[in-house]
């Protein structure tokens, strides 16, 4: 292992974590279900646009075309409320890594403003989002060295909803029940390690108070 890593790791066994940013990511969940009952809304009167559609009496369509946008731009909110609680449960779940581990390729020291700076950036979020999944599942493996937690990363499933993310239609209605399993388990992670880490103080305490 390299200095560096050693280091990093060394420093999780003196790293507090705190509890998971839960509230938000209910609320990222509320709001997506939300988002997509007024999409389907949207579609529905939609297709009442498209079968009402004549070239020679736009008012026959109008009425249903307005509404579909409104349900569309109401969807489109909350979505967008539901991606900023999201964002606040990623910065949380960030913080829970020791310095040391808070990397993103090529970028060390990521602090929590750059965080949440750069995933409103457009373009550069998408990498981003997906360069902030790899550290999260890498920095808890590499914690798994000195706190030994059972949970699984679910990587693979963190990296699967920012890719689906990027895909219209299904950024309402696929991707912010991929990223609520991964923060869920996320969490589960993050629950055992609080566990094993109070024991290994409790513990610690032990020996230091046992007479010589």
């Amino acid at each position: 292992m390299a200095p560096a890593n050693a280091a990093s790791v060394a420093d999780a066994t003196r790293h507090v974590v705190r509890p998971q940013a839960r509230r938000a990511r209910v609320i990222a969940l509320v709001l997506s279900v939300i988002a997509v009952v007024f999409s389907l809304g949207f579609g529905v009167y939609l297709r009442r646009t498209i079968a009402l559609f004549d070239r020679d009496d736009p008012q026959r369509y109008a009425q249903p075309l307005v509404i579909a946008l409104v349900l569309l731009l109401v969807a489109l909110l909350f979505r967008m409320a539901a991606s900023i609680c999201e964002l606040l449960w990623l910065e949380r779940t960030w913080t829970n890594l020791p310095e040391g581990l808070r990397k993103v390729g090529p970028v060390d020291k990521v602090t929590s403003g750059l965080v949440v700076g750069l995933s409103f950036v457009p373009g550069i979020s998408w990498v981003w989002k997906l360069g902030l999944i790899v550290a999260v599942a890498d920095g808890f493996e590499r914690m798994r060295l000195t706190i030994p937690f059972r949970a699984p990363i679910p990587r693979r499933l963190g990296l699967a909803a920012v890719i689906v993310a990027w895909v219209p239609g299904l950024n309402v209605y696929l991707a912010p029940f991929l990223w609520e399993m991964f923060a869920t388990r996320i969490d589960r992670v993050c629950g055992e390690m609080s566990v094993v880490l109070a024991a290994q103080n409790n513990q610690g305490g032990v020996q230091q108070s046992a007479p010589a």
